[in-house]
């Protein structure tokens, strides 16, 4: 057996060669190696490697196994006399230490400093050393503590290859079991008994192998959790980051239980602490997934929704920490298998989003350059010199930049713009085609992103959500980009006009006028979306309301309605009969009601009523001649010229409003 585990064992070059050095070296620099990792990452494995090769060299090996030692002095003691003197070993390895318990402090204080110096001591646990260890001045170089991670893809594939797996199946397996030994073992062993039957392999095992996925969370987790915590458990699979609020609002708990709860996730091996909270390792992600839609698609369904309506509400508040509430409500996208596949979420769990600082600037103008060409970072740099705060960065757990977006917001008669063309195209459309922005509203224009298309759709959940005064997302991907574009599409926005780029190469437009559905309501309809996995039904959204008439030829139409709206026979060629504004069947008795209504509505909005006055006077009042109407509205002519051209023109916005966002007259 020791032959075997030395001719297939594979990897963990690093760590043996450390080993090697200690148990050698007679002046060692630490007489003590805590070798720490989650479940089934191979720690016991590489003490047996160790062991089987410190034997072949002649050295005394004793070994202490915490799983079948009960955690006591006396027990340690008889595992370890046992096997012969203790005094007379070079080596001794204690395995699934996480196991000690109030022992961990026995050995410091009492078992440790009795034993000779030639002794090397090898801990694998799950947990690190406790703090005594870091903080004790005699301990701090006696110790050294590694983090043992996941095998690297080419290490994985060997590990496989010596078990006899296809070529054809190498590559799929490495994937799904995010480099844990464990994993490899039994997704191979899963592949030789289903071989026989045609079944799956690799990725798809875990997701149509609910056994397998059982098999895995038992063997990580080592204990059969209690239901509230198996809750947080799932919680903490389905949410991008966990805290104790996340806990708290989506089981229904109270702070102390969310507490508590929180404690128990944040001591797992598996889960990590990153700056939005706690995420689990990748393929207990899964496996947790798996098991919860297989046993309770229910329950799976009734917390994806607490969690999307906790987080959009979040969000929506536009308080502390956007950043992480819009990647938060972004990454519950990845619970769909279609949402999954559109794009690479590896990692995407640890992403940080910032806004870009003054010495980020030459890291945000190569990656342009680099993706979208140089006339790109020209431009790129004519809005950082305008909006600097339109520049967004997304870092990953080693504060490597891995994505960027650049989202400048446009406003009504806004001057001193780039000379972009996309930006003019986008506002022209909105001008000509659609409905003019307000005064107080808002075109986001995201023109480029970088690297990661998931921190792209990040970045831009958050800010759909917490712009101010936002009406209408333009969001333009170029043709590389087609992970965005296909994100995008599942999430909802609606495929506009082709655009050119800055460099004279096509590039697709993604738009939303959120003023016909707004961030919550959007929110709400792609929960209930996301729990299809089909892309038909996920793909199936309301295809978008378009005006009648191109926005100048509204408003002319709009200026004749009321000039003929005490004239019936008129009023009955008035353009408008053909919009959305009235029935289909409707004549000019309804159309002068809408007329009305809006002028009503001009009145009670704050600072309009003398515009709803001069209307009023003007054509609703019966005909009059427009020096009448001004003497009647006690104005000089031209100041009456001015207010009645600038009353038509916001009764048109609301018309186009009605038209656009109100449902259809019956």
């Amino acid at each position: 057996m020791a032959a075997l585990r030395g001719e297939f064992f594979t990897g963990r070059v690093a760590e043996l060669r450390l080993l090697r050095e200690l148990m050698h070296n007679k002046v060692r620099g630490c007489f003590m190696l805590w070798l720490h990792g989650m479940g089934g990452v191979g720690k016991s494995t590489l003490l047996l490697r160790f062991a089987d090769e410190a034997r072949s060299h002649g050295s005394a090996v004793r070994t202490v196994d915490m799983r079948c030692t009960d955690a006591t002095p006396d027990a340690f003691w008889a595992a370890l006399t046992a096997q012969g003197p203790p005094e007379e070993a070079q080596l001794l390895l204690i395995d699934s230490a996480e196991s000690l318990g109030s022992l961990e402090r026995w050995l410091r204080e009492e078992f440790l400093p009795r034993m000779p110096t030639h002794l090397l001591v090898v801990v694998g646990s799950r947990r690190p050393p406790e703090t005594e260890w870091r903080t004790d001045p005699q301990w701090w170089h006696a110790l050294r503590s590694i983090r043992l991670s996941g095998m690297s893809d080419a290490e994985a594939a060997l590990v496989l290859r010596n078990r006899g797996v296809p070529e054809m199946s190498v590559a799929e397996i490495v994937r799904a079991s995010h480099g844990l030994p464990l994993a490899l073992a039994l997704f191979a062993d899963d592949r030789e008994t289903s071989a026989g039957t045609g079944g799956p392999s690799g990725e798809r095992d875990l997701y149509n192998s609910p056994d397998l996925a059982r098999e895995l969370l038992k063997l990580l987790l080592r204990e059969t959790p209690s239901a509230a915590r198996t809750d947080a458990l799932q919680v903490l699979a389905l949410a991008r980051a966990t805290t104790e609020e996340l806990l708290r609002r989506t089981l229904d708990v109270s702070a102390a239980e969310a507490q508590a709860l929180f404690a128990w996730l944040h001591g797992l091996s598996f889960v990590h602490s990153t700056a939005a909270g706690l995420t689990p390792h990748g393929l207990v992600r899964e496996a947790v997934l798996v098991d919860l839609r297989w046993r309770d698609p229910e329950k799976y369904e009734r917390l994806l929704r607490r969690l999307h309506a906790h987080l959009t509400e979040r969000l929506t508040r536009r308080t502390g920490g956007r950043w992480a509430f819009g990647a938060g409500l972004a990454y519950l996208g990845r619970a769909n298998s279609v949402v999954r596949d559109a794009a690479d979420w590896n990692g995407a769990d640890r992403l940080q989003l910032r806004a870009a600082r003054p010495e980020d600037l030459p890291t945000v103008l190569d990656a342009i350059g680099e993706e979208h060409g140089a006339a790109a970072r020209g431009l790129a740099r004519q809005w950082w010199d305008r909006q600097p705060s339109a520049f967004i960065l997304a870092e990953d757990d080693r504060g490597v930049v891995v994505g960027t977006l650049v989202a400048p917001c446009l406003e009504p008669g806004a001057t001193n713009l780039p000379d972009d063309p996309v930006a003019h195209i986008a506002l022209k459309h909105l001008a000509d085609r659609s409905s003019p922005l307000r005064r107080t509203g808002r075109l986001l224009l995201g023109r480029w992103s970088t690297g990661s298309a998931v921190a792209a759709c990040f970045a831009l959940t958050t800010l759909w959500a917490t712009t101010p005064g936002l009406a209408v997302s333009w969001t333009c991907v170029a043709q590389h980009q087609e992970e965005l574009s296909r994100l995008l599409g599942l999430y909802d926005q609606q495929p506009g006009d082709t655009a050119t780029r800055a460099d004279s190469e096509p590039m697709s437009s993604f738009v939303w006028d959120w003023r016909r559905v707004p961030f919550a309501r959007w929110a709400e309809e792609l929960s209930t979306r996301l729990l299809a996995d089909e892309p038909a039904l996920l793909s199936a959204v309301a295809e978008p309301v378009t005006p009648a008439m191109p926005w100048p030829e509204f408003v002319e139409a709009v200026k004749h309605a009321y000039q003929n709206v005490s004239e019936p026979d008129q009023l009955a060629h008035s353009a408008l009969l053909r919009t959305r504004l009235v029935a289909s069947d409707a004549g000019p008795a309804a159309l002068r009601q809408v007329l009305t209504d809006t002028v009503l509505k001009l009145r009670s909005q704050p600072g309009q009523r003398q515009l709803a006055d001069v209307l009023e006077i003007t054509y609703l009042g019966g005909p009059r001649s427009q020096q009448a109407a001004a003497n009647r509205a006690a104005l000089s002519f031209s100041t009456y010229r001015r207010r009645l051209s600038a009353s038509l023109v916001t009764a048109a916005e609301l018309l186009r409003d009605r038209e656009l966002y109100d449902p259809v007259p019956r």
